[in-house]
Formats: structure tokens, C-alpha cells, sequence
């Protein structure tokens, strides 16, 4: 299970093809001892899911009730780095089945991915009220949350 602090950054020990010049320094990144990739995103992905199960359950007035009446519909759209593409796709699908969210079969079509500039624009979009200027910029591998 994934606990405690770390380097956040072994998303990029799973780098697009293309990996810009200025991200490469970031791939340096050590994994846990006795851990390899697939499981880090195996660990993560159930810490969120069952994170969110528990806050729903607690937070809302009929919240077990709800999660009760939803668990066998819900769908993940996961956002990733742009740039990643089936490969990666495949590989966070992977991890989605061994945290046993999904079969496999279940994964191929409740499985969805965005990529974070996507995610980003799509978020920027839905909290600008109408009349606003929307001034959306994008400079990946820039900003700490790329990491």
C-alpha cells in the first residue's frame, strides 16, 4: 500500500517516447526498495480509490448508502502527462486490474484517460464564470505540479 512521503517524480521512470530535454533530469528518481513500478501505480491507484470510497462513506449524509448503490457502476478517468500515449495508457490500465478496481475485461471499457493539460484547460473552463477572460497557458515540465 502506498504510505508515508516520496518522490512523487517515478511517474517519469515511465516517460513518453519523446521525452523533452528539460524533463530528463527528472528521471532520476529511485523507486522503494523491493518495489517496481507497476506496483508503485498498483499502490497508488488503490490508495486514491479506497480514499475516496472512505471519504464519500464519511462525508456525505447517506454516504455508505450511496457508495453501496454506486460501486458496481463507477467508471475512473485517470489524467496522465501529455505526451502518454497507448503504451502508458495500457500500463495505468494494468495497474487499475492489480489493485483489483476492475477485471480486465471491466478495465477496457471503464478506463478512460485525459491527459493534465486537458484536465487543466477542462477545469479552467467549468470555474470561469460567463463573461470572463480565459487565458490558459501550458508549459510542461515548468511548474511543480508536472510533478
Amino acid at each position: 500500500m502506498f504510505r508515508g512521503s516520496c518522490d512523487l517524480r517515478w511517474k517519469l521512470k515511465l516517460p513518453p517516447r519523446e521525452l523533452p530535454r528539460a524533463a530528463k533530469k527528472y528521471v532520476t528518481a529511485d523507486l522503494p526498495l523491493g518495489k517496481s513500478l507497476q506496483d508503485l501505480f498498483t499502490d497508488f491507484i488503490r490508495y486514491l480509490f479506497d480514499s475516496a470510497k472512505v471519504y464519500i462513506q464519511e462525508h456525505e449524509l447517506t454516504g455508505k448508502k450511496l457508495w453501496e448503490s454506486l460501486e458496481h457502476n463507477i467508471d475512473l478517468i485517470l489524467s496522465h502527462p501529455n505526451g502518454w500515449e497507448g503504451r502508458e495508457q495500457g500500463f495505468l490500465r494494468k495497474s487499475v486490474v492489480r489493485a483489483s478496481i476492475f477485471t480486465e475485461e471491466e478495465a477496457l471499457s471503464r478506463v478512460s484517460f485525459v491527459t493534465e493539460g486537458e484536465a487543466t484547460f477542462n477545469f479552467c473552463v467549468t470555474h470561469t464564470k460567463s463573461g470572463e477572460s480565459l487565458e490558459v497557458l501550458f508549459f510542461p515540465f515548468n511548474s511543480e505540479d508536472t510533478f
